[in-house]
């Protein structure tokens, strides 16, 4: 391998690492200065002939991105990954714009794209200084060109005079390589009720992608109380670390539905510790869909020199089928057990033709679905009345009173803390 071969190998590895490139002009001077003097006039036409072939045949077009504008206003929206690779001049410039009928103008800055996600960065401005008013009457939506919907999350940030919010959102999926044209749909609704449309058609670029992705392969099964969730893959890179997973497949919950014995899962929330560092937690999604009830759960991107990473289960949440039925007696109370759940039944009572029952559980644990049974008569819940004491004591009245007393728990929701190791790594 020849200097100038070494040199630009060099640049490659230090790119890829979404490290800060040496100066060229200073490297190219130093490698000049190194050969001998009746070589450097070859040497240079060399050097400049190969930066040119660089260039033009995309040896690796995303140094291009290092001498591009950065992305200006987008501070306190941007969490630490996208301000670094803002700094390195990563991401696709789209700069274009929709403006409504009364001067409010959508302007979409950028887009960083990667294996994950598709980070878009927007701006919304407002001549008559209500910029918050005008993005709650602001209604976007991201799709490709077969009006396929992707999904989002993310925050914005108003400046002091209220003409103007930066807004930073983050895709779900990232587009695939066959979808080339993106679209950002609009629509604004006006004091009057009247709503205006609008959209704004950009290509990808993926020459201007910020980075590859390295997937690591888990398929991990976890036993959650009477089942098992399955961590299926990590997903790594330049924006975003995605972790994603299934809690059923469809023949469970089928099988399930059928058995009228369903979970519907609320949350699962794990932490990404590298180095001893927790790295920050972004967001969590769950789906169901013809292939079953999936998850995934998203933290910041982790850096490219991490030696150890451990990635564990905290806490599991949802909501149960249980059908119980827990005879009562006036004036008693009981205490029962419902998917290990501990639920103390206070007191049972009547008071100006209603009944009461106070019930005492932990924080996390809510009798979702709940019926009560008088003398052979379903009657529902008219209200939950909470207690001010800190034990998560509450009463739920029925109208109406009797003498042979059912509750029926039809549903329960609690929440399960875990904190098992799922993966760990050590370098």
């Amino acid at each position: 391998m020849n200097e100038v071969e070494k040199l630009l190998y060099e640049g490659k590895k230090e790119i890829d690492s979404l490290e800060i490139p040496i100066d060229i002009e200073s490297t190219l001077r130093s490698a000049l200065e190194s050969t001998p003097n009746k070589k450097k006039k070859n040497i240079k036409g060399k050097v400049a002939a190969l930066i040119l072939a660089v260039l033009l045949l995309g040896y690796n077009m995303d140094t291009l991105a290092f001498y591009g504008k950065k992305l200006v206003g987008y501070e306190n929206v941007m969490n630490g990954t996208l301000k670094e690779l803002n700094q390195l001049g990563k991401g696709q410039t789209i700069d274009k714009s929709h403006t409504f009928s009364n001067g409010v103008k959508f302007t979409l800055d950028a887009i960083m794209l990667d294996n994950n996600t598709m980070v878009m960065f927007y701006t919304l401005y407002s001549p008559d200084e209500n910029v918050m008013d005008v993005d709650s009457n602001t209604h976007i939506s991201i799709t490709n060109m077969q009006d396929k919907l992707f999904t989002y999350g993310g925050s914005g940030d108003a400046n002091k005079n209220n003409t103007e919010m930066k807004w930073v959102i983050s895709t779900h999926e990232a587009p695939k390589l066959s979808e080339k044209t993106m679209k950002v749909n609009l629509s604004y609704i006006h004091e009057n009720g009247d709503i205006e449309y609008g959209d704004i058609k950009f290509k990808i670029d993926r020459n201007q992608a910020v980075g590859k992705s390295l997937k690591i392969s888990l398929n991990k099964k976890i036993k959650l109380d009477q089942r098992q969730i399955k961590v299926k893959s990590l997903i790594a890179s330049p924006t975003t670390t995605i972790v994603k997973g299934q809690i059923q497949n469809i023949i469970e919950l089928g099988l399930d539905h059928i058995n009228k014995n369903r979970i519907m899962p609320n949350d699962i929330e794990m932490a990404l510790i590298v180095d001893g560092k927790e790295i920050a937690w972004e967001g969590s999604g769950i789906s169901t869909n013809m292939k079953g009830i999936n998850f995934d759960v998203r933290f910041e991107a982790i850096p490219t020199d991490t030696k150890n990473l451990q990635l564990k289960l905290i806490s599991f949440s949802g909501e149960y089928d249980v059908h119980e039925n827990i005879h009562l007696i006036k004036d008693t109370s009981k205490n029962i057990k419902i998917l290990g759940q501990d639920i103390e039944i206070n007191n049972v009572y009547e008071k100006e033709g209603n009944t009461y029952i106070t019930i005492t559980t932990d924080k996390d644990t809510l009798l979702s679905k709940v019926y009560l049974y008088m003398d052979g008569e379903k009657v529902e819940l008219v209200e939950t009345i909470p207690e001010k004491s800190e034990n998560h004591t509450r009463t739920l009245k029925f109208q109406g009173t009797g003498e042979d007393l059912k509750l029926n728990i039809e549903k329960i929701k609690y929440k399960k803390y875990y904190n098992d190791i799922i993966y760990s790594y050590d370098k």
